[in-house]
């Protein structure tokens, strides 16, 4: 009888990790789910207030965006370790103080770039946010979300070592991982998924085929494609359709938007 109960609970393990690993997904309007990366930043600054403005003005289902933080451990809106590239900044956002990275303008503009507090006043009631971390502590940010109740509009990205500390300081917020590039089979990323509390699997087309999504499928894991730079076409929305996605994540927001509605997807 005990060795019955053990095979039991053997097999209710693998369920019981992937119901509590799936957290307390945002809603949507959508049944297909739009990400911006960045914000809408081909009218507008990548990762600003103004990007997410115009982002959630075209009815996406969420903003995608990175955050790092301060010499002082603020939390703030940036995709770089360094200003050179969007600002008219140089060094380190991690050595610069609060004070120097809110003076700074992204170049071209009079626009300053955003501390994550800003950025989520800015965002609630009106959109979801995929949070990409970069270089930033779970805990502060976790407070952040609660002083603004975000806790509920929010995805978190994060590298697998972080999985376990995020789901330790906000165990209903869903995590999404990247898979490890080794996973070529079905199998092969179950066993990855069953390592760790994950929610939502990211990557890119050529990393999945229909076996695979199958599988996830089967075990309620979600894949969100990222249809970026030379994938970011009909074509390759078109083949993320065929496989059963139902989440982009595009720098192309208005025009997966209207793909779908000319396909009577959204």
């Amino acid at each position: 009888m005990a060795t019955n109960k053990i095979i039991i609970l053997l097999l209710l393990i693998p369920e019981l990790v992937f119901c509590q690993s799936r957290g307390v997904f945002p809603k949507v309007k959508n049944n297909f789910v739009v990400i911006a990366h960045r914000g809408f930043h081909a009218e507008f600054p990548e990762n600003t207030i103004e990007s997410l403005r115009k982002a959630i003005e075209i009815g996406v289902d969420y903003v995608e965006v990175d955050i790092r933080t301060t010499l002082e451990g603020v939390p703030v809106v940036m995709h770089d370790a360094n200003a050179e590239r969007t600002t008219d900044g140089k060094g380190k956002i991690s050595e610069m103080s609060t004070v120097d990275f809110r003076n700074l303008k992204i170049k071209g503009t009079d626009i300053n770039p955003p501390t994550l507090s800003s950025y989520l006043m800015e965002a609630k009631g009106k959109i979801n946010l995929y949070l990409d971390i970069k270089d930033a502590d779970a805990v502060r940010i976790n407070g952040l979300l609660e002083k603004y109740q975000m806790k509920n509009n929010v995805v978190i990205y994060c590298s697998s070592p972080q999985v376990f500390e995020w789901k330790k300081v906000a165990p209903t917020i869903p995590i999404i991982v990247s898979p490890p590039t080794t996973a070529k089979n079905p199998i092969e990323f179950e066993s990855y998924v069953l390592s760790f509390p994950v929610s939502i699997l990211d990557g890119s087309l050529k990393m999945y085929d229909a076996t695979i999504i199958n599988k996830l499928s089967e075990i309620h894991i979600p894949v969100w494609l990222d249809t970026l730079n030379a994938e970011d076409n009909e074509e390759s929305w078109n083949a993320a359709i065929a496989l059963g996605i139902k989440a982009l994540q595009t720098d192309k927001p208005l025009e997966l938007i209207s793909f779908l509605q000319k396909n009577n997807l959204r």
